[in-house]
């Protein structure tokens, strides 16, 4: 097993980094119904990961964990090496965490890169006229 802060290089020659984000023990309840039981996985930087599994399996439900929407009651959500208090959804997009949501259009008559755009214009540094001018 690796150490969460140490990379390593794929086969086909991709640079996997250390843990960006861990998910450890996750429990979700929904009064008696129980979302999501006991659930961990880490994220490293420049790796790629899926959530699957059926209808009900909890997968919307851990992204929203991940977000900041909801709050698990058991468990812990580390990012960068520290854990994550509960936060609000905007105060998780600060830290460059985001979700979409399943819609096939966000916003009606626009383009997928524009869609795709549109969400990044958080995350740009330039200002209103620079970015009109763009």
């Amino acid at each position: 097993m690796l150490d969460a802060s140490e990379g390593y290089t794929t086969e086909d020659g991709r640079k996997i980094g250390g843990v960006v984000m861990e998910m450890k023990n996750i429990t979700l309840r929904f009064g008696g119904v129980v979302a999501i039981k006991d659930i961990s996985f880490d994220i490293r930087q420049g790796e790629i990961r899926a959530i699957i599994g059926p209808n009900g399996a909890g997968k919307s439900s851990m992204l929203n964990v991940i977000s900041g929407f909801y709050h698990p009651q058991e468990g812990e959500v580390w990012y960068q090496g520290t854990r994550r208090p509960p936060m609000k959804p905007y105060q998780v997009a600060q830290q460059g965490i985001a979700r979409t949501f399943q819609n096939i259009a966000l916003f009606e008559g626009m383009t997928v890169l524009d869609n795709v755009m549109t969400g990044r214009m958080r995350q740009m540094k330039a200002g209103l006229f620079a970015q009109a001018i763009w």
